[in-house]
């Protein structure tokens, strides 16, 4: 065999791996599959804690403070326990401390019809918006929501909104969930809601920022953390909704697996070669 033919061989099989490699990661995305993954005892505890203390008419304060391209860690994690909370028939108020938080409000938004369905805006959920200030910001609003904002995220006079006649500082909720790629965030809200007025807290969180913040968790500052992509998946297992983070789990899986497949196929052509060659050098 002449060395262009080799090449040509070893050329087309790195084509088939790489055509294999991305129908191995698209396909789950596109269809989630839902293959078994182990479930942390972490991601299980807040899971419990929800059930077990969240009573129909309670109210959660979620913080939604990450950029668009953290969607991929945090949005499968909001969505999750969105639906939680609506099963449980909670009540949420939405606000972001950041400017992205309306951009990834409306695309989680879009992302989730079949959880938002028959929720009622104003009645069942409302989102603040953008509320700038960072830490003085989280403290008023601690303090009275309606005397830091006076409109919600589309305008409309938040005493029109029935949900927001019911809830109004830190002691109206029964559980504030902070999603954020940053760790300042979370900081802010354990100096201004949890330590003046204990109220509950539960984060989710990037993985690579996890670290830094479990202290508050140790603590027992928080009641609980969501790690990255794959405790978002964990989570949509927990809830029985196939999204985001099951997929991308999904996809590691099929591709691990077809890698380590073409590894042992590798190995065994490579070694047939030489017993072959060996065999003819004999004769």
């Amino acid at each position: 065999m002449s060395f262009l033919s080799k090449v040509e061989k070893v050329l087309s099989a790195r084509e088939l791996l790489y055509t294999l490699l991305l129908v191995a990661v698209i396909a789950p995305i596109l269809s989630p599959i839902g293959l078994p993954i182990g479930i942390s005892s972490r991601t299980r505890d807040v899971y419990n804690y929800i059930e077990n203390n969240l009573k129909p008419g309670c109210h959660v304060y979620v913080e939604v403070y990450y950029e668009v391209a953290a969607r991929g860690e945090l949005e499968p994690a909001l969505m999750a326990l969105t639906k939680q909370f609506f099963d449980k028939g909670c009540k949420i108020v939405y606000g972001s401390l950041i400017s992205t938080g309306p951009i990834v409000f409306s695309l989680m938004l879009a992302g989730a019809p079949d959880i938002f369905a028959g929720k009622e805006y104003g009645k069942d959920y409302v989102f603040l918006g953008y509320i700038s200030g960072g830490e003085s910001a989280a403290a008023s609003l601690a303090k009275s929501i309606k005397g830091t904002v006076k409109v919600d995220n589309y305008g409309n006079p938040l005493e029109t909104l029935p949900l927001m006649k019911e809830v109004d500082s830190a002691t109206d909720f029964d559980l504030v969930v902070i999603v954020s790629s940053g760790t300042d965030t979370f900081n802010y809200y354990v100096r201004q809601w949890y330590t003046p007025y204990h109220t509950p807290l539960l984060f989710a969180a990037l993985s690579v920022i996890a670290p830094s913040i479990e202290p508050f968790v140790g603590a027992k500052q928080a009641i609980g953390m969501i790690v990255g992509q794959r405790g978002a998946a964990e989570y949509e297992l927990l809830v029985g909704r196939k999204g985001l983070g099951i997929a991308s789990m999904d996809a590691q899986s099929i591709s691990h697996l077809l890698i380590i497949v073409f590894i042992v196929l590798g190995n065994v052509v490579y070694w047939g070669m030489r017993v072959t060659s060996r065999g003819g050098g004999r004769k």
